[in-house]
C-alpha cells in the first residue's frame, strides 16, 4: 500500500510508510537505507510536502534515529553509530529526542565494546533526564565491563533506591557482585528478581546465573 501511494505521487510520506513497514517485517537492512533515503530527499526538497519542508530538521533527526534503530537490528554497528550521531548533530536546543538519542548510541558504542565512550553518552543523556532509570543501569553495565565495580556499584545504588525491585537493575548487581567475588551478595539479588519476576525471563537468567556460579 505504501508503495501504491508512492507511485500515486505519495512522495516522501508515502516512503517513511514503506520503511516503517520495512522495519516490522525485520527488513531492518532495507529499511534503514529507505530512512536514509528520505533524509536525502528531505535536503535535496524532492517529493517533500509544505508540512514535512516546514518541519525539515525535526523529521531529519527522526529519521536518522530510526535508521540508527535499523541498522543496529541489522548487525551493522558502524552504520548505526553514524545514524544516531547525524540524529544528535540535529538536535535543536531542549529537544525531547535527545535524551533517547544519546541512549541509543550509547548503547551501540557499548556493542561495539567502546565502553568509555558509552559511557559519555550515557551521562549526557542522564544530565538531561536524571529522574530516568534506565540511564544508570546502561552505564553501569558499561562500568562493569570495563571493570571499574566501584562506579557501576554507585549507578546501581541510585537505580535500585529509584525502583527497589526493577528486573534489570537487580539482575545487574548481581553480576557485579559476582565478579567482586561477592557471591552470597550476588545469590541475594538474584532470588530477590525470582521472587518479584516470576515466569519471566529474568527469572530464568537469574537462576542460569546462579547455577553457573555454583558450579
Amino acid at each position: 500500500m505504501a508503495r501504491d501511494w508512492y507511485i500515486a505521487g505519495g512522495g516522501v510520506a508515502a516512503q517513511h510508510c514503506e520503511a516503517i513497514a520495512l522495519y516490522e517485517l525485520d527488513e531492518f537492512k532495507d529499511a534503514a537505507t529507505l530512512f536514509e533515503r528520505i533524509v536525502e530527499k528531505l535536503i535535496q526538497k524532492e517529493g517533500v510536502s509544505q508540512f514535512a519542508e516546514a518541519n525539515k530538521e525535526t523529521l531529519k533527526v527522526q529519521l536518522n534515529y530510526l535508521a540508527g534503530n535499523a541498522w543496529r537490528e541489522a548487525g551493522d554497528l558502524d552504520r548505526a553509530y553514524n545514524a544516531f550521531s547525524a540524529a544528535i548533530i540535529g538536535l535543536a536546543p531542549n529537544s525531547v529526542f535527545a535524551y533517547d538519542a544519546y541512549i541509543e548510541r550509547g548503547i551501540v558504542l557499548d556493542l561495539k565494546k567502546d565502553y568509555r565512550n558509552a559511557v559519555d553518552d550515557f551521562t549526557r543523556a542522564m544530565e538531561l533526564k536524571q529522574e530516568n532509570i534506565d540511564g544508570f543501569i546502561y552505564r553501569a553495565k558499561s562500568f562493569r565491563k570495563m571493570h571499574a565495580f566501584t562506579e557501576a556499584r554507585l549507578d546501581l545504588k541510585v537505580a535500585l533506591e529509584m525502583d527497589a525491585y526493577n528486573p534489570g537493575a537487580l539482575f545487574e548487581s548481581g553480576i557485579v557482585f559476582r565478579l567482586q567475588n561477592k557471591k552470597s551478595d550476588a545469590r541475594f539479588e538474584w532470588l530477590k528478581l525470582i521472587d518479584k519476576h516470576p515466569n519471566t525471563h529474568w527469572q530464568k537468567l537469574a537462576e542460569d546465573n546462579i547455577d553457573l556460579m555454583d558450579q
